[in-house]
């Protein structure tokens, strides 16, 4: 009668995976038929060195130390690692992993082993990874290339518009519009590189840094005041409500990316409903929201949204090249931050970004030039709040900056 070890061997050896077995001292002494067949090993002719002589010889070193460190109780042993396969000698590459087998009371009584082929993954990663490196710098050169004859192109609509002002003929007022729509649509054109760009940028975390005091207050008082008129050719009205300063250590040229492109979003979106942003100094961070009451977004794009490319609405009703919550997203992370959205279809958006003050503290990956002696001038300067209501900017006293910080057990096969 063949007994339950027996069995068990058995379906072992119908497995296609590789699989083996080693006792407590880690000394390999079974491999089911799909090891051998792969190794071109015999079962008579077996060693303990067996499995480490089917690894590539770089990557036996790093696989042994980690291989002992499991034998010593640390954390159970899973590598790739590429193993030769003896068909045809070459090397593929394997996902291994180890878990120890105890008996009763605990004690670890063997080892076993099993090896997954995981190279074509491997190779479709590589491709993956090559094909968005060259995409990336595909992006870079074109957006490079663009911003060259479009530079020339705003300079000429520029001297265009100038002599358009000087005329004095009948066609002036319809000549200056038709020019300004052309300057509108250039500085357009000028943003939609732009946001190529810093995709480019930031996927290669090449992003330089100009790391200063900013009051995150003042600043989105500034943007507010720029979307207002926007704001209100679509039946919005836009306010903003920053009434103490939120001073961290930020980029405000990326700050005033996020603020800008959250606030051009809800002036998309908001249906021609209110807009309302706020900024609030926390303890440790800033907060600043932006809500509108427009379109909403399902709850099943809501983590799509943040994507590269990616859209809630359908391109051909609205703009835009679903670049700018993705950009948000990479500056707040850059920033130590976090984003996040609330929305139900037809009941609008509320987008919180919350940024610790210490910004950089985080993300010493990155690269950030700060000049000492401006950091001083501008921490020193009083910060100001305001509140934006369609056009209407009113500028209180200044405040004085906030204190921030910045299993059953198994059976053993040997």
């Amino acid at each position: 009668m063949d007994t339950s070890h027996d069995r068990d061997r058995r379906l072992l050896d119908t497995m296609p995976q590789c699989i083996w077995a080693a006792d407590a001292e880690g000394r390999v002494n079974y491999w089911n038929r799909a090891g051998l067949e792969y190794g071109g090993l015999e079962a008579a002719g077996l060693t303990d060195g067996s499995f480490w002589e089917m690894l590539h010889v770089d990557d036996r070193d790093e696989a042994r130390v980690h291989w002992e460190r499991g034998l010593r109780g640390e954390p159970t042993f899973e590598r790739q690692v590429r193993l030769r396969r003896a068909s045809d000698g070459n090397f593929r590459w394997h996902l291994v992993r180890t878990v120890a087998e105890r008996d009763d009371d605990g004690l670890v009584v063997g080892w076993i082993a099993t090896a997954a082929d995981i190279d074509d993954q491997k190779k479709a990663e590589d491709l993956l990874r090559e094909a968005v490196v060259l995409r990336d710098d595909f992006l870079s050169v074109a957006s490079h290339e663009l911003r060259t004859p479009l530079t020339a192109l705003k300079l000429e609509v520029a001297n265009l518009l100038r002599l358009a002002r000087l005329d004095g003929g009948s066609e002036r007022a319809r000549l200056i519009a038709k020019v300004q729509k052309i300057d509108a649509q250039a500085t357009r054109l000028r943003g939609l590189i732009d946001d190529l760009l810093d995709v480019s940028r930031l996927a290669a975390g090449q992003l330089d840094l100009d790391v200063a005091p900013v009051d995150l207050a003042g600043l989105t008082c500034e943007v507010g005041a720029r979307y207002t008129s926007e704001a209100a050719r679509v039946g919005s009205t836009l306010t903003v409500e920053a009434t103490e300063a939120a001073i961290g250590h930020w980029d405000r040229d990326r700050l005033e990316q996020v603020v800008s492109n959250l606030i051009s979003n809800a002036v998309k979106y908001g249906d021609g409903k209110p807009i309302d942003v706020t900024v609030r100094a926390e303890g440790g961070h800033a907060e600043l929201t932006v809500r509108d009451h427009g379109l909403g977004i399902a709850p099943q794009d809501q983590e799509r949204i943040f994507g590269r490319f990616e859209r809630a609405a359908s391109s051909g009703n609205y703009g835009g090249i679903g670049l700018g919550l993705w950009t948000v997203k990479q500056i707040v992370w850059v920033f130590g931050g976090v984003v996040s959205v609330e929305s139900a279809p037809g009941a609008g958006s509320v987008f919180t970004v919350e940024l610790p003050y210490a910004a950089l503290a985080q993300r010493a990956a990155w690269r950030a030039s700060t000049q000492q002696e401006t950091i001083a001038a501008r921490a020193a300067a009083p910060s100001s709040s305001c509140t934006v209501v369609r056009g209407a900017r009113m500028l209180p006293s200044a405040v004085a900056e906030p204190s921030a910080a910045p299993n059953p057990n198994p059976k053993r096969w040997a």
